[in-house]
């Protein structure tokens, strides 16, 4: 039975509610919205109200006595001055280790097998409106589509953090096929009036419990729906219409508001438009964007959605309301424009989402504390994202080292040696390191160190 992950810090209260218009209930200071849009009647919109509770797993699950949390160092200011060139004891002769095989249960495809469940993000994706035959066919086409542009560069910063996210797909069955046939396992509907699609959150959770593994824990989770209408809801129970013609960039778009609280980014009928809303990219204070993206200010985002500014029109305001860039992944998703990806404002905060529940390092060899010299190693999540220094005695010897160190070749006595590991990511990507809004906190779990006392006859 799967369990969705306790969240670290629960939001309390309804989120605003936004219908056609008018504006009900309140929102929490970072509540996220819930959002869809209509390729024919344009941007316009009416969430359904929803508790969104993002159920990312507490740190405390690893194992403490094998890693130590260094949380004291910025990578954007790390020994400079230190070449890069492996120093003594570097073992260049690490080897990969084997791919690792995700259980996502005998009803269960791993369409992203990153890694252990514990030290990755998890999202589950489960099919309604699918009969038994179309299961293995259809379902998984769906999926597929929708896994090309979430890899694509349209979706980065997905495909660079691509082996921190497990992705298992469900299969369940139902007996009328497509959705609007008959009654269906998880009862998901939707009309074309509101363009929301909606499903039974109890019989989707229950259906999961069902057939996940006991240990595996959801962060994430989506139904994909069998049908063509534009019927999509942003939730922290994600929905997507998998045979509509832009299914995939719905599948971003929603999963942009579900997974990583983003506002839209397009105009409509909102009549309170001169507050501050809680999500990162969609500001009332158009001279310094409220602390949201003012780093990101007239950088341009190559490939992709071009200069980051303050551009009027967002979270269906026409005017007090603006968005970080002309157009985005949140904002007319239509199409394989690159001006479709995400900007950069989304993308960062999107990365401090995927580091809420990971860490660098996955396992140390031989575990941290006192050895015998040998040759140390830590296995971090991606080699490409992320990058080793190995110091001894207090003294960086090895910046950028590689996941393995030879302790053999130091001198007689005893020493210590760190490997300390972080994500690589330039000012291209990341650029508020610190705060205690917008998941900025999270980036300090993008360093660990592991330290061993290393015994030299």
């Amino acid at each position: 039975m799967g369990n969705l992950r306790a969240p670290r810090a629960p939001r309390t209260g309804l989120y605003c509610v936004l219908a056609l218009t008018s504006l009900a209930c309140g929102q929490p200071a970072d509540g996220p919205p819930v959002g869809e849009q209509d390729a024919a009647a344009g941007p316009s919109e009416s969430p359904e109200a929803s508790v969104v509770d993002t159920g990312v797993r507490d740190a405390a699950a690893r194992d403490a006595s094998q890693v130590a949390t260094d949380t004291g160092v910025d990578p954007g200011g790390r020994d400079a001055d230190v070449a890069p060139d492996a120093g003594p004891g570097v073992d260049a002769g690490s080897e990969p280790s084997a791919p690792y095989a995700l259980d996502c249960g005998p009803d269960g495809v791993a369409i992203e097998s990153a890694g252990p469940p514990n030290n990755r993000i998890n999202y589950v994706i489960i099919g309604d409106g699918y009969s038994a035959d179309e299961l293995d066919t259809l379902y998984i086409e769906h999926i597929e589509e929708a896994m090309r542009k979430r890899f694509s560069p349209i979706g980065e910063p997905y495909g660079r953090y691509r082996k921190f996210v497990n992705i298992c797909a469900i299969k369940l069955a139902s007996k009328n096929s497509p959705i609007g046939a008959g009654p269906t396992a998880l009862g998901c509907t939707g009309d074309d009036e509101s363009r929301l699609a909606r499903c039974d959150s109890r019989a989707t959770d229950e259906a999961l419990a069902a057939r996940l593994p006991d240990d595996f824990e959801i962060d994430w989770k989506a139904v994909v729906l069998n049908n063509d209408r534009w019927w999509n809801t942003g939730s922290v129970l994600m929905l997507w219409s998998g045979a509509h013609k832009d299914a995939a960039g719905a599948a971003l778009h929603e999963g942009g508001h579900g997974f990583h609280q983003l506002a839209d980014e397009y105009a409509g009928d909102n009549g309170n438009c001169t507050r501050e809303y809680g999500e990162v990219n969609s500001t009332a204070d158009m001279a310094k964007t409220n602390g949201k993206w003012d780093r990101w200010l007239n950088y341009t985002q190559p490939n992709a959605t071009g200069k980051q500014g303050v551009f009027a029109g967002s979270r269906y305001c026409r005017a007090s309301q603006y968005r970080p860039s002309q157009n985005s992944m949140m904002n007319s998703l239509f199409g394989d424009n690159p001006n479709t990806s995400f900007n950069s404002v989304s993308r960062e905060k999107m990365v401090m989402d995927i580091w809420r529940g990971v860490t660098p390092i996955d396992s140390s060899s031989p575990p941290a504390g006192m050895v015998d010299a040998t040759v140390l190693r830590v296995e971090v999540i991606d080699p490409d994202v992320i990058d080793v220094d190995w110091s001894v005695d207090g003294k960086l010897v090895a910046a950028k080292g590689g996941e393995s160190f030879d302790a053999r070749s130091l001198g007689a006595g005893t020493h210590t040696v760190s490997a300390r590991a972080y994500d690589n990511a330039g000012e291209e990507l990341v650029r508020y390191t610190e705060g205690t809004t917008f998941g900025r906190m999270n980036w300090a779990r993008s360093q660990q160190t592991v330290t061993w006392t290393v015994r030299t006859p």
